[in-house]
């Protein structure tokens, strides 16, 4: 599938990057001719200097065969007239790059009427990564499935875990009332799906299936999360502190914003709830000091300079602060940043490029195969998938006692309607189910492929 990505500022390099790591057919079309030269050069990918709101330009970047086509430049307005030309040309699918929130509230209608198959806003998913972080502090990571109806955590045990010790069956007839499911482990750089007999060890790296509250509660009887109620500062008053502020307010967290912009603290004190807005110099320690970093539970340093986004980090981790998020979004900082003690580093750029790599990979399933999209977990070292039931013959009306799947595979969950099941042998799968899939097997392209 040849993918085009019009625009190569940071969003669109940082796309092409990931892209090529995964081996895609990708072209490039800017009308900038030296970022054409360099992402050739770099990435030996073909290269368009041109217009993506040009027919003739897309037409030569090869829109007519194009499986996606990726619009990112600076300007909403263009992203979206270059995927409505794009798809009249017979691009199969279309991505744009649109900040404006009124635009974001009318995809529906830009699916139906303009072609646009998905909006992706640097922002608003930098905020989503950084809440489903915050939401769960101690996991490596959280991948969201059905809408928002599922989540698999990711996280090590810690030394002195109450899980360590424990056999999984024991767990689950503890924990009957939190609808989750472990469905991978990974220890001494082997992943595989648990049996009840399994005993979960100090440092394993376990994959957690169920809702996101059921998840928070069962890790909170195990002295691993602290209840709501957590309070996070946050630095820096932008477009990415408005949604995750908006995000957290909506998770039950205390939110205090520092900035020394007035203006700008006054535009999100008339837009948000109950964040606490603090118009002073964040750079200045005895302001941090006044405001509570000794009693932050997380800190989430969001402004606009890399700069002072680092430094005010190093000195939240000086101060103990349990959860430390630095939002950077120059590049040429990666080097330093492997030096310094800084863990939890994010790019609004970065988390685009995997959202739209997710994307290609769940539309990159073969037709007919009966999954609907697929994600790498554990390392890469096991890969969930979500699938409906529909008609299928070997899934639907059977209880999954019935059902002779691989070793290595694990129906982690059924969603039914706004409902999620974890599941157990006596569960009977409906056609309108939507099914979350767990296997350690490799080179899965269709359900067959779990099958005995």
């Amino acid at each position: 599938m040849n993918i085009i990505i019009v625009g190569l500022g940071k969003v669109g390099r940082n796309i092409l990057r990931c892209l090529t790591d995964e081996e895609r057919d990708v072209t490039v079309l800017d009308t900038n001719e030296d970022k054409v030269r360099s992402a050739v050069e770099t990435y030996d990918v073909n290269g368009i200097c041109g217009n993506g709101c040009i027919a003739e330009d897309l037409k030569e970047a090869g829109a007519a065969t194009a499986g996606m086509i990726v619009a990112v430049t600076p300007s909403d307005e263009q992203n979206v007239l270059c995927c409505m030309i794009a798809k009249s040309l017979g691009a199969k699918y279309a991505v744009a790059r649109v900040r404006d929130p009124a635009y974001s509230k009318q995809i529906d209608f830009m699916r139906e009427k303009l072609g646009v198959d998905r909006l992706v806003n640097p922002e608003r998913a930098l905020a989503e990564e950084v809440g489903r972080i915050l939401r769960f502090p101690s996991a490596e990571q959280v991948y969201s499935f059905g809408e928002g109806k599922a989540e698999i955590v990711e996280m090590t045990l810690p030394a002195g875990c109450a899980l360590c010790g424990k056999k999984l069956s024991e767990v689950v007839s503890r924990d009957k009332k939190y609808s989750i499911l472990i469905a991978t482990v990974s220890r001494n750089g082997r992943t595989f799906v648990p049996k009840g007999d399994t005993i979960l060890c100090e440092k394993d790296v376990v994959n957690v299936c169920g809702k996101h509250y059921d998840i928070s509660d069962f890790l909170h009887s195990y002295g691993m999360l602290k209840r709501k109620g957590q309070y996070v500062m946050i630095l820096g008053a932008n477009k990415k502190t408005y949604y995750l502020a908006e995000q957290l307010e909506k998770n039950g967290f205390i939110v205090k914003i520092i900035s020394p912009n007035r203006e700008k603290c006054e535009q999100l004190k008339n837009t948000l709830g109950t964040t606490t807005l603090v118009c002073a110099d964040f750079n200045d320690p005895e302001v941090l000091e006044t405001e509570g970093i000794d009693d932050a539970d997380a800190f989430a340093a969001v402004s606009d300079y890399d700069e002072n986004n680092v430094m005010t980090s190093l000195y939240a981790k000086s101060k103990g602060v349990p959860k430390v998020i630095t939002v950077t979004t120059n590049d040429r900082y990666e080097a330093l940043f492997d030096c310094i003690d800084l863990e939890g580093i994010i790019s609004p750029y970065h988390v685009v490029a995997q959202e739209i790599s997710k994307y290609v990979r769940s539309i990159a399933v073969p037709e007919g195969s009966g999954i609907l999209s697929l994600y790498k977990i554990a390392d890469d070292e096991a890969e969930a998938l979500e699938f409906a039931v529909h008609d299928n013959p070997e899934f639907a009306g059977k209880a999954l006692k019935d059902i002779s799947l691989k070793a290595g595979v694990l129906i982690a969950a059924v969603i039914r309607g706004k409902n999620l099941v974890v599941p157990n042998g006596g569960t009977v799968l409906k056609g309108s189910d939507l099914v979350i899939l767990v296997t350690t097997q490799e080179l899965v392209s269709s359900l067959d492929d779990v099958l005995r």
